[in-house]
């Protein structure tokens, strides 16, 4: 029942945005009585925050999966670059919606407190860590770093978004991949 009503929320947000979800419309589009809805969520920003939650599981998990993967730490941040373009050029429509119109209504949710945000964010600082300790990476001050790494990742994101730019992922994973590595490297 709640997978069905989520469905129903990004239905409606690829439909009509943001500004046309209302309790009554979410209730009509996933076939409950609105009464039903409120056994799950409170209200709006909640159903909105499960349906933010249920479309970045995927890449969520699967980031992990590559922070967490038996290779050198630079190989694990270009692929994780790699997959969060790929993601992101797939899911577009639904990204922009999630991201710019939200915003303009002004959601008080702090990605930079969200727990997935902050879970990504340790395990992008333990790879440089490890960069650090088998000599790949220069000293640092890793969680630092991390978010430095994820916000360029979702600065490249959001311009390939703004500007209708879909094209050459492994392009511009490799740019932000060739930036970072310049200055994390260590001197020789």
């Amino acid at each position: 029942m709640r997978q069905g009503v989520l469905d129903a929320v990004i239905g409606l947000l690829m439909r009509d945005g943001v500004q046309g979800i209302t309790m009554d419309r979410v209730a009509m589009e996933a076939g409950v009585a609105k009464g039903t809805l409120y056994v799950y969520f409170k209200n709006k920003e909640e159903i909105l925050d499960a349906a933010v939650e249920a479309s970045f599981e995927p890449l969520i998990v699967e980031l992990t999966g590559i922070m967490d993967a038996d290779k050198a730490p630079d190989k694990r941040l270009e692929d994780f670059s790699r997959l969060n373009l790929q993601f992101f050029d797939e899911q577009q429509d639904l990204i922009r919606i999630l991201f710019y119109d939200r915003e303009r209504i002004h959601s008080e949710k702090n990605r930079f407190n969200d727990d997935r945000y902050l879970t990504l964010l340790s395990k992008v600082a333990e790879v440089l860590n490890e960069g650090v300790d088998t000599g790949l990476f220069a000293p640092m001050d890793s969680m630092k770093i991390a978010a430095m790494f994820i916000e360029a990742n979702m600065g490249m994101v959001m311009q390939r978004i703004r500007d209708g730019i879909s094209g050459d992922v492994e392009q511009d994973a490799r740019q932000i991949i060739s930036i970072f590595m310049e200055g994390l490297r260590r001197k020789q």
